[in-house]
This record gives structure tokens, C-alpha cells and sequence, in this order.
């Protein structure tokens, strides 16, 4: 027909919308940025080299069999990552979550956080922890009496090497007497390792364990029968 164009020629005219369906079988549009980058989450995606990104009260959910790598720098604010099932968290040096949460890692892994800060955060359900962990337990101005008396156990089946720190605080120069004591379980104790003279006022011992067993208390009284004392004791233990 005169005066009709047959085709299109303005191809702005020609744009379609992507719809996909979601779990309750509604269409939806697919979503994106104002780059034009889709802001859904594929399953059995990757997420790789975002160094420097930001995730700012952002939520990553169902990542299925996924992996997200190199993310060094990376800085997650106030977000949530779920559902990540038998996935992948490598090279995440130096990155910060704050306030954020990570839930339901099934047999996922995440490794190489060295330098990492987690603050205000919780991770639940962990079987092991391959870099070194650190406790302290401090007891501070313990009375002593004449006979021994112990501490709290420590459940020490978690840690390489430990040991208690004792000063003697005084008065006087009245000494203590220390020893450690280990247990399998929790009830009958053996006398470990002893102080071979006891702690002058203002000085110091340190008591590490000869053997190993689940659980290890320390133990203290009086050197001389009437002559109390006053002590601090430190627990430091380092995981493997």
C-alpha cells in the first residue's frame, strides 16, 4: 500500500520483555540494573572476580552446587547469604561481614579467610575450623586454703598445646602450691603436674600438662597450713 512501510524500520520499536515463572508458577519479568545486568540469581551459577564489591542489605538466596570465588576485599553489609548447598566460598582475604548472616552452608566449604573480620555475625553448626584458634580463661584473686581446691574444668580435647599461668599476688610471703589435674571424664582426676617449690609472693609459674586427656583443671592451696594467699590464673589454649 502507498505511504505504508512494510517493515520496521525503528528497531527501539521491536524491544521485548523476558518473563520467567517463579516456584508458584507466576510470570515474571526478569529484573536488571541500570547497566542492564540481571539481578537474579541463576542455580548452578558462578559468582567470579567481584574484588573491591560492595553487598549492601542485599539478600543471595538458593545458590545450588554453586561457586563464588574471589572475592578479596569483598565488604557484605547487613546482608544474608541462605541456602548454599553443596557450594564453594574460596579466596575471601581481607573481606568484611558486618552484621550479616550466613545460613544452611550443607557440606559447602569456605576456605582462604585469612584476615577476615566477622562482627556481629553468627556461624552456626560447624564441624572443624582449619586455621588456629586462640582461648583465654582468666580466675582472678583466688583465696587459698589448706587444701587443694579446684577450678572449672576445661574441655582441652580441642586444643594442640595449653597451659595455666599462676601468680601470686600475696600477702606477705605466703607461697602456694599448684598442680594440674586431667580427666577422661569429668569426674575421676589424676594429679598431673605439680609446681616442684611453691610460688613465692610477685612471682610467677606456668603449668603444662604432660599427658593428654579430655579434660584439665588446675588445683591450688596453701604452701604453709593458716598462711592464705591471693592468685590469678590464666588459661591459654591454641587450637591445631
Amino acid at each position: 500500500m502507498p505511504n505504508f512501510a512494510t517493515f520496521n524500520t525503528n528497531p527501539d520499536d521491536l524491544r521485548t520483555l523476558i518473563f520467567g515463572r517463579d516456584s508458584s508458577a507466576t510470570s515474571r519479568a526478569l529484573a536488571t540494573d541500570t547497566s542492564g545486568r540481571l539481578t537474579n540469581i541463576a542455580l548452578d551459577g558462578t559468582l567470579t572476580s567481584v574484588l573491591g564489591a560492595t553487598l549492601t542489605a542485599g539478600t543471595l538466596t538458593n545458590l545450588l552446587n554453586g561457586t563464588i570465588t574471589s572475592v578479596l576485599g569483598t565488604t557484605i553489609t547487613a546482608g544474608t547469604l541462605t541456602n548454599l548447598l553443596n557450594g564453594t566460598i574460596t579466596s575471601v582475604l581481607g573481606t568484611t561481614i558486618t552484621a550479616g548472616t550466613l545460613t544452611n552452608l550443607l557440606n559447602g566449604t569456605i576456605t582462604s579467610v585469612l584476615g577476615t573480620t566477622i562482627t556481629a555475625g553468627t556461624l552456626s553448626s560447624v564441624t572443624s575450623i582449619s586455621q588456629k584458634s586462640f582461648q583465654e580463661q582468666e580466675t582472678l584473686n583466688i583465696l587459698t586454703a589448706d587444701t587443694f581446691t579446684a577450678l572449672s574444668a576445661v574441655t582441652t580435647s580441642v586444643f594442640g598445646t595449653y597451659s595455666f599461668f599462676i601468680y601470686n599476688k600475696g600477702p606477705g610471703t605466703n607461697k602456694v602450691d599448684a598442680r594440674v589435674e586431667i580427666s577422661a571424664n569429668g569426674t575421676n582426676w589424676f594429679a598431673n603436674v605439680d609446681t616442684v617449690t611453691g610460688i613465692a609472693v610477685g612471682s610467677v609459674d606456668v603449668l603444662v600438662p604432660s599427658k593428654f586427656l579430655k579434660y584439665t583443671r588446675l588445683a591450688y592451696r596453701s604452701s604453709a597450713a593458716g598462711a592464705a594467699t591471693t592468685i590469678d590464673v590464666f588459661f591459654n589454649g591454641q587450637g591445631t
